[in-house]
């Protein structure tokens, strides 16, 4: 049901920001005070970053900490005036991602995609990680030192489906310029952003059972108010620096079934949960050629019903991207005009 539920979600508020663009402009060839519309570039863009899912819950007695077995992944991302689209991937080939002895395998991958006009931005993404290890194994093995395997859950699956839907209200203020880098900010400007979150992620344990293990599978949907604060400085001939922070409050919904070897108990909570999301960031943005370095946080938690365990989710990303824009060809612009016209944006 909490499936379903998120598919007519998201493809309402999509609808919903497709119509709300009627009276909205949005990206076109031309030259503005303080933007500079690159619509006539197809945006390609690649991305090295430690955007990396981690695993907490911590109790009055113990703590569990779970991390996967990835130092970094890469993003390759094609951006084309209000539309973005990256495939998300884990190169076994880097340092940090082979230690196979140590901390176990680690599969993971995932895509999003996005429609950021000059005051809506929506944005879809889906994220997907198996292989985890205990980061504290020490706290459970007392003869463990560096250099010992950790704990490992090789069966441990964790699955994210999140859409954010923004509103930007400065129009001199380009969320794009810092983002996907299909725009470029000629002056320095900054906007109130407020946002809405959704958020369902699987967490599950598929070790298989033998009669005298446990394991469980967590599914939680939430949703997230919040509003934040965005700005970009121009600096001389092209460069730039961002930041931006977001204080978010809101609601899971949390649904906890634990295997046991006499059968399955299903426990249901409602949770209140604050996350802060925030980045700062260095970047040269020219006419074709842009790169630039970002550092991004995002840490969330709340309190489980009834209980006095804290579960949270932080995650510390930092990214290095370089890209290049390319001429669009003539039946690209034309069929994404026609789709531009025939939604009246």
């Amino acid at each position: 049901m909490g499936k379903n539920f998120l598919c007519s979600l998201l493809s309402s508020l999509f609808l919903f920001t497709v119509s709300a663009q009627e009276n909205d402009s949005v990206s076109v060839p031309k030259k503005e005070s303080k933007i500079e519309y690159m619509g006539q570039y197809i945006t390609l863009k690649l991305t090295q970053n430690s955007d990396i899912e981690g695993i907490a819950v911590k109790t009055a007695t113990n703590k569990i900490e779970l991390n996967p077995n990835i130092s970094s992944v890469t993003r390759l991302s094609v951006n084309y005036k209000f539309i973005s689209f990256s495939v998300r991937y884990v190169p076994k080939f880097l340092t940090g991602n082979d230690d196979l002895m140590l901390r176990g395998k680690t599969k993971g991958g995932g895509f999003d995609f996005g429609f950021n006009f000059k005051h809506w931005l929506q944005h879809f993404s889906y994220t997907k990680t198996r292989g985890y290890y205990l980061e504290n194994t020490s706290d459970y093995i007392s003869t463990w030192k560096p250099g010992d395997p950790y704990i490992q859950f090789p069966d441990l699956l964790y699955k994210n489906f999140e859409g954010i839907t923004a509103y930007n209200f400065n129009p001199d203020y380009s969320v794009n310029a810092v983002s996907s880098q299909s725009e470029r900010q000629l002056k320095s400007a900054g906007s109130f952003i407020p946002h809405f979150q959704y958020r369902y992620y699987i967490i599950d344990d598929r070790t298989a059972l033998t009669g005298t293990n446990t394991s469980q599978k967590a599914k939680t949907l939430e949703f997230l108010i919040g509003a934040g604060y965005y700005h970009t400085f121009v600096l001389k001939q092209n460069f730039y620096f961002a930041l931006g922070l977001t204080p978010s409050f809101g609601v899971n919904f949390l649904n906890l079934t634990t295997r046991l070897p006499a059968g399955y108990v299903h426990t249901k909570q409602t949770n209140t949960i604050f996350r802060l999301d925030g980045q700062a960031g260095l970047g040269y943005n020219g006419e074709r050629f842009f790169a630039g370095v970002y550092s991004k946080f995002s840490t969330e938690s709340y309190n489980q019903q009834n209980t006095s365990a804290v579960t949270s989710d932080a995650r510390v990303a930092y990214q290095v991207f370089v890209g290049y824009r390319l001429k669009a060809p003539k039946f690209l612009q034309q069929n994404v005009q026609k789709a531009m016209d025939l939604i009246k944006l």
